[in-house]
């Protein structure tokens, strides 16, 4: 346990300064997002008075008042962004121990002790970056509304739209405990799944690696297809009983995963 927090502590801190600036670089256009939006509407309106001589109520009827679903129309794509810097940062969390003249994964190879830590010290370090990137999110789409709400004047709002986000994006930033743990669930397998293709790549010939891992690919594409079509033809169950089969299967492929990895870990990679 002990290697284990060292460790978890060392990668946290390998990653803590590229973690806060893509952060920060992300808060930054999503909150100039929202006012950059609010006073090009502002401008829109403005320039329809002027060159229309028309009325506000005319104008409004025209080009519409704005809600905050419109002036946040980037969270989602930053959100997106995130994520795929997430996976990316999954990969190279492990590939950077092997690049580079020090070779740092003979160091981590070498340690006494149960290999396990390693591992789980880099699934908890994507983990609670996960985790912190949600609640990041959350917190500046929060901010966002307060933001909206000082700088649209109250003529200028749509209040017959009383949606503070997007549909996808309010469900994923949702107070809904049980889509939180889904999502969470879903991530930890990506990621462990993730592991599990490097680990496999790295411990055997070039070739060799890539052909098991595209044949591991393989076998969870075709194992999900074919369940989720045979439970959606069978009439054998009810729709709760599918789930629960679901989330069996999701849990035991998960186990397997995990299991493969600290065996790949433990006896096919040497230093």
């Amino acid at each position: 346990m002990k290697q284990y927090i060292q460790l978890a502590n060392e990668e946290i801190k390998r990653s803590f300064k590229i973690y806060v600036i893509a952060v920060l670089v992300m808060a930054a256009i999503e909150l100039v997002s929202v006012v950059v939006k609010v006073k090009l509407h502002e401008r829109r309106i403005e320039d329809y008075l002027k060159s229309n001589t028309a009325t506000l109520y005319e104008a409004f009827n025209d080009i519409g008042k704005i809600t905050f679903v419109d002036a946040a129309s980037l969270f989602s794509y930053i959100t997106m962004i995130g994520m795929v810097l997430v996976l990316i940062y999954t990969l190279q969390i492990w590939y950077r121990d092997w690049i580079g003249e020090t070779k740092y994964i003979y160091r981590l190879l070498m340690l006494p002790g149960n290999r396990a830590s390693i591992f789980f010290s880099k699934l908890t370090t994507v983990f609670l970056i996960i985790m912190s990137f949600l609640g990041i999110q959350w917190c500046l789409i929060q901010f966002g509304n307060q933001l909206f709400n000082w700088l649209v004047r109250e003529d200028y709002k749509d209040i017959s739209n009383l949606r503070s986000i997007g549909s996808t994006l309010g469900e994923l930033f949702s107070l809904n405990l049980t889509n939180l743990f889904i999502i969470l669930a879903v991530a930890l397998f990506i990621v462990s799944f993730m592991f599990l293709l490097v680990l496999i790549e790295r411990s055997y010939r070039k070739w060799s690696g890539f052909i098991r891992v595209g044949v591991e690919i393989f076998i969870i594409v075709i194992c999900s297809v074919s369940s989720i079509y045979f439970l959606e033809q069978t009439k054998l169950l009810l729709n709760s009983e599918k789930a629960y089969v679901l989330t069996g299967l999701f849990v035991l492929y998960f186990a397997y995963v995990i299991w493969r990895s600290l065996r790949l870990l433990k006896w096919k990679i040497a230093v």
